[in-house]
């Protein structure tokens, strides 16, 4: 443990007595009050993440929008300036190496956030395969927090001074001053839930981190720890990496589709995602709900359910489980064969050798007003 790196935030979130772990490398919030408390918080008011574990790297100078949209699965080009998008990192076998946003503050001028778990990994991947520029790691130029809920806009807003936050978009970016300092903002986050990410340099974050939660008292801001993320997220049916993704499986199998743009250019496994469209793919990554009781966790099997309610053969095997907060609901995602996974379809899953019964639901179990 001796080799586990703080971010700028550590002594802040000892201070409000979170409960710390490690996590891809550094000493990370898992909860303050408790996870429950920060996921409401996150979706009735706001809550404050640090996010700056995670990885980022920029592409600058001619060719940068060519050399991240070659090695990506989204339309890079296509992408207005100002904008971001979410997209899959695709290896030679049309397996995910990463899923990350791409920032495009211009066509060269390109910013890439990717999973803490993953930045080692993807930046040699950058720094292997970028066609046209060198890519630049600058992970520790930048101290991310994440800005979530309903409220945060409200918050930001008051903290900043500006007026005009209201007009920046979904994916959309901006910058605002806190603290005197100019700061690049964007309306995104990995929650289900409205609000910005703002990238701070390190020696203003942990003073600008108690300016927001100090204006945003009033709306009953929360510090939320990666315990709340990880709950926001699934509840949202978004994809965790090394649970519902990785090097071997494909985005079309998780469900990715939208994310790949086969018509526009070349990028690295394109040539296997476009065979496996046509193919269709033979397993699917299915979001279910739990009409039984238990609580199904990563790694338990999936079967099919006979006319008689009888367990058939294992057919898969979930990938993300848990009860989440604000639906008060069980669910979670698996993998199962493409011809059993319609909407509607009953399943059954065994949990510590008891087979808890689920239904397989179509789109997010979450997604806000």
């Amino acid at each position: 443990m001796t080799n586990v790196r703080q971010t700028v935030y550590y002594d802040i979130h000892t201070d409000l007595g979170a409960k710390m772990a490690e996590f891809a490398g550094y000493f990370m919030p898992m909860q303050y009050e408790g996870m429950k408390a920060e996921h409401m918080a996150v979706r009735e008011a706001a809550g404050l993440f640090d996010v700056s574990h995670m990885g980022e790297v920029e592409f600058r100078g001619e060719g940068a929008q060519e050399s991240i949209d070659y090695m990506v699965a989204n339309d890079v080009i296509a992408l207005p300036d100002g904008h971001a998008l979410y997209t899959p990192i695709v290896n030679h076998h049309g397996g995910i190496v990463d899923d990350c946003i791409v920032y495009k503050r211009s066509s060269t001028d390109i910013l890439v956030v990717v999973n803490a778990s993953n930045a080692a990994k993807d930046f040699a991947w950058f720094k292997q395969y970028s066609p046209k520029v060198v890519p630049v790691d600058i992970s520790d130029d930048v101290a991310l927090v994440a800005l979530q809920g309903p409220r945060a806009e409200a918050i930001l807003a008051r903290a900043s001074g500006a007026t005009d936050l209201g007009g920046i978009p979904s994916f959309g970016l901006g910058k605002v001053t806190l603290l005197g300092r100019e700061v690049m903002i964007a309306r995104t986050g990995y929650t289900g839930e409205d609000g910005f990410e703002i990238f701070l340099p390190p020696e203003i974050g942990p003073d600008a981190w108690r300016l927001l939660m100090e204006v945003g008292a009033a709306d009953g801001i929360k510090p939320a720890g990666l315990g709340a993320r990880d709950t926001l997220r699934l509840e949202a049916k978004l994809w965790l990496y090394g649970n519902d993704i990785d090097d071997d499986t494909t985005p079309l199998e998780a469900g990715m589709g939208w994310a790949v743009k086969l018509e526009a250019g070349d990028f690295i496994g394109k040539d296997v995602l476009v065979r496996q469209k046509a193919e269709k793919p033979s397993r699917r990554l299915i979001g279910f709900r739990v009409t039984g009781k238990g609580i199904p966790r990563h790694g338990h099997t999936v079967h099919g359910m006979g006319e008689d309610g009888t367990p058939g053969e294992a057919v898969g095997h979930v990938t993300s489980g848990t009860k989440v907060p604000f639906l008060n609901e069980t669910v979670g995602m698996a993998y199962v064969p493409r011809t059993m996974s319609a909407a509607g379809r009953e399943i059954l899953i065994n949990v510590r050798d008891k087979m808890v019964s689920a239904v397989i639901v179509k789109g997010p179990f979450y997604k806000r007003s």
